[in-house]
C-alpha cells in the first residue's frame, strides 16, 4: 500500500499538502515550519524541493501565507482557504446533517458583463460548491449553502450580475422527476465506482485495525503514514462528490460505507499517529501542543 502511495505521480505533492494543513496543521495552532512539512512527508517520498515547489503553488492560488523568522518560514492557511477546508472538515469527519425540503438553488450565470477569467473561476467555484449543471449557464443544487454560495459570487465579484433563486417541481407527476434530475446533473455513477475502487483499497486495513495487538505494536510514523493517505485518497473523492442529501443518493449509497470505513481506520490510529506529528513539527511559538479541543471529536460519533 505504501509503495504504490509514493509512486503516484509528483504533481499531486501540492494536494497532499493540502491535506496535511487540513488534517493535521489547522488542529495543531494552524501554523507549521517548513522543515516540519518536509520531515512529515520525506517517508512518501516527497523531498524539501518537491514540497518547496507545492507551497509555492499553494500560496499562488490563495490557499496558504508565511510569516518570515529569520531564516525560517512558517505557513498557515488563508482566510478564505481557511473557510474551504472547514466545510470540508466537516464534510470529512463527521455523519451528514443534510435535510431537503423539496426546494432547489438554481444559480444562472448567463447575463451579460461577466468576464471570460470570471465565469471560469465562477464555473470551478460551483463545481466545488456541489452545483450541477441543468442547463447551459444554469447551475442547481438541492441543498447547496446558500451563505457560502453568495459570498462565493462576492469574491468573485460577479453578485450583480449572477441570478440566484428558489424552484420547486410545479407537478411532480409531470416532466422530469426528481431523482432523474440528479441523474442527469450528477455523475453519481463515476462517483460511486471511486468510492468502491476506495474501499476495496482500504478494506484489509479497516480489519486490521479491529485487532488491539495490531494497534498497540504499530509505530507513530507508519500511523501517520496511513492516516494520511486515508485522508488525502478519501478528500480526493470527495472533492468530487456533489453532497446530496441521503433521500435524493442511490439505495445503498457507497459513499456512506466510504466515510463508515474511513471512521474505522482512523480513529485508532490518529493517537498513535499524533505522537510521531508532536516529535516532528513547529511553529512560531515551538513544539507542537497536543491537538486543539474543537477537533478531539473527528469521527467521535462512529465511537
Amino acid at each position: 500500500m505504501l509503495d504504490g502511495f509514493r509512486n503516484e505521480p509528483p504533481s499531486r505533492t501540492p494536494s497532499l499538502v493540502a491535506t496535511l494543513f487540513g488534517d493535521v496543521v489547522e488542529s495543531h495552532d494552524r501554523e507549521i515550519w517548513l522543515g516540519s512539512i518536509t520531515a512529515l512527508l520525506e517517508p512518501l517520498g516527497v523531498n524539501e524541493r518537491l514540497v518547496r515547489t507545492a507551497i509555492y503553488r499553494l500560496a499562488k492560488d490563495d490557499f496558504v501565507e508565511s510569516t518570515k523568522v529569520g531564516r525560517r518560514s512558517y505557513y498557515r492557511l488563508t482566510d478564505s482557504a481557511r473557510k474551504k477546508v472547514g466545510a470540508y472538515d466537516r464534510l470529512i469527519y463527521y455523519p451528514s446533517e443534510k435535510r431537503w425540503d423539496g426546494d432547489w438553488i438554481l444559480v444562472f450565470t448567463g447575463t451579460q458583463g461577466i468576464k471570460a477569467k470570471q465565469r471560469a473561476r465562477l464555473r470551478k467555484e460551483l463545481t466545488w460548491l456541489g452545483y450541477g449543471i441543468i442547463a447551459p449557464n444554469v447551475y442547481g443544487h438541492p441543498t447547496a449553502p446558500i451563505s457560502q454560495t453568495q459570498a462565493m459570487l462576492a469574491r468573485i465579484g460577479v453578485t450583480s450580475e449572477v441570478v440566484v433563486m428558489r424552484a420547486r417541481n410545479y407537478d411532480p407527476m409531470y416532466g422530469l422527476g426528481t431523482k432523474g434530475m440528479v441523474r442527469q446533473c450528477f455523475k453519481l455513477e463515476e462517483l460511486e465506482k471511486q468510492y468502491s475502487a476506495f474501499i476495496k483499497h482500504y478494506r484489509a486495513l479497516a480489519r486490521a485495525m479491529q485487532n488491539p495487538r495490531h494497534i498497540e505494536q504499530a509505530q507513530p510514523e507508519h500511523c501517520f503514514i496511513l492516516r494520511i493517505m486515508l485522508i488525502h485518497h478519501y478528500r480526493r473523492i470527495l472533492l468530487k462528490d456533489p453532497k446530496l442529501p441521503p433521500e435524493l443518493l442511490p439505495d445503498n449509497w457507497l459513499g456512506k460505507q466510504a466515510q463508515d470505513l474511513c471512521a474505522a481506520i482512523y480513529r485508532p490510529l490518529e493517537p498513535i499517529s499524533e505522537q510521531h506529528i508532536l516529535a516532528l513539527c513547529e511553529n512560531q511559538a515551538g513544539p507542537f501542543r497536543q491537538i486543539s479541543s474543537s477537533f478531539s471529536q473527528r469521527f467521535a460519533a462512529w465511537d
